[in-house]
């Protein structure tokens, strides 16, 4: 296909932590592509989830639409959380529409105070998704107003918000609103991935953010922060096909929390991942998990680049 046959671009997904960007990800994508907690600070990449549609404006014409998920911006300090919002705010360079994605049940907090200082002082069109409608509406005018507020401060003649738009990633509700203005914010262009194709994400890291996922889920909300976890080895000549991973921690108590009870909280974690991990395979597959300490690993810049959180 030509450049200019299609509508195709690259969609920018920010917000500050667990306002529902994955859980929003994967509703638009139509596949679990980012891990999903209740707990802040669960997405440690930049996640492309990529999506083929046809366009609503010339039938019979895809459009591509190639989301990036990023970490939430935090307002605190530490290298892990620093190189977060490196991530974060880097995601926007090349790309071709952003979602802002609020939680209008909470009301504004810090950080969306840096977001919309960042957002309204660049070019690039934004849709802000009003999310979680289905748990209520309690801040909804305070995001709309903080954005009014802050162009008519900066005397800006243009405002890059094109949409705001209120839906709920969790039930579906105005999905298909979304999609088709994000069609038509899009530039003409070529096709950038294969139409099979649902993310770009490397495999390894896919499985690590499963295994982690189950940890976030089973583990109490201050431990996940200080848990890493890392795939040694993918071995997919072997019947059935041999993962190998290893959880990090800093401390010899947080693996005992980790292994649980004659082995049971592994056990749990490591069944569930098996689970969402043979979904990717459609087969079966053996999944080792290894627990080992490694202390402040969050603050080791070394650390952080094995473990892959400076892939992106």
């Amino acid at each position: 296909m030509k450049q200019g046959d299609c509508k195709s671009g690259f969609v920018a997904m920010l917000g500050r932590p667990n306002v529902g960007k994955s859980t929003l990800l994967n509703s638009l994508v139509g596949n679990k592509i980012s891990i999903v907690s209740a707990v802040p600070q669960t997405t440690r990449y930049q996640i492309r989830g990529i999506l083929n549609v046809q366009n609503p404006q010339e039938k019979g014409k895809p459009a591509q639409i190639v989301f990036v998920d990023t970490p939430g911006i935090h307002s605190f300090k530490d290298t892990l959380v620093s190189h977060l919002n490196t991530i974060a705010k880097r995601s926007l360079e090349g790309c071709d529409l952003i979602l802002y994605v609020v939680d209008i049940s909470r009301r504004v907090g810090k950080e969306e105070l840096v977001i919309t200082e960042l957002l309204t002082s660049q070019k690039t069109k934004v849709i802000m998704v009003l999310n979680k409608i289905d748990l209520g509406k309690a801040g909804l005018n305070e995001y709309v107003n903080l954005w009014r507020e802050t162009i008519k401060r900066k005397k800006r003649y243009s405002d890059p918000l094109v949409h705001y738009l209120p839906l709920s990633a969790k039930t579906g509700k105005n999905i298909d609103v979304l999609k088709e203005a994000i069609v038509e914010n899009l530039p003409l262009g070529p096709l950038f991935y294969e139409l099979d194709m649902r993310t770009d994400f490397p495999l390894k890291f896919r499985i690590a953010d499963i295994i982690r996922e189950k940890l976030f889920l089973h583990l109490k909300k201050e431990l996940p922060h200080s848990l890493a976890v890392e795939v040694e080895e993918i071995d997919e000549e072997r019947i059935p096909p041999y993962i190998k991973a290893n959880i990090y921690v800093n401390r010899p108590s947080q693996k005992k929390i980790v292994i649980g009870q004659n082995g049971a909280m592994i056990k749990n974690i490591g069944q569930q991942a098996r689970q969402d991990i043979e979904k990717i395979y459609n087969r079966k597959v053996y999944v080792d998990i290894w627990v080992k300490v490694m202390e402040d690993w969050q603050r080791k810049t070394r650390i952080l680049k094995e473990l892959g959180y400076w892939w992106a």
